[in-house]
């Protein structure tokens, strides 16, 4: 088992890391009301580029993607979805 760096529990869009990395594993949960959507980019700075994951939480539901170290060339950013009723609690770890 290789070691792995985490961003902590997210509520909102941020830059995970900026820079060359290997995506290991998303995990999240939904905290609203409604149906939230989670992206993850291979981008250090913007919900553009190469999408590498995508996530759609029901209410009162959580996900894990295993993401086998998938190499992101320009670093790791985190989208989630921010509606009205919408919300989720968000790791990703890295390496």
């Amino acid at each position: 088992m290789t070691t792995c760096r985490s961003s902590g529990v997210n509520t909102a869009s941020a830059v995970v890391n900026a820079g060359r990395t290997r995506l290991i594993s998303i995990h999240a949960a939904c905290t609203g009301n409604a149906p939230t959507t989670v992206k993850v980019f291979d981008n250090a700075s913007a919900a553009s580029g190469t999408e590498l994951a995508r996530m759609i939480l029901a209410p009162e539901t959580s996900l894990e993607f295993d993401m086998h170290g998938v190499l992101a060339l320009n670093g790791l950013y985190l989208s989630i979805s921010a509606g009205a009723g919408e919300g989720a609690a968000v790791s990703v770890e890295f390496a």
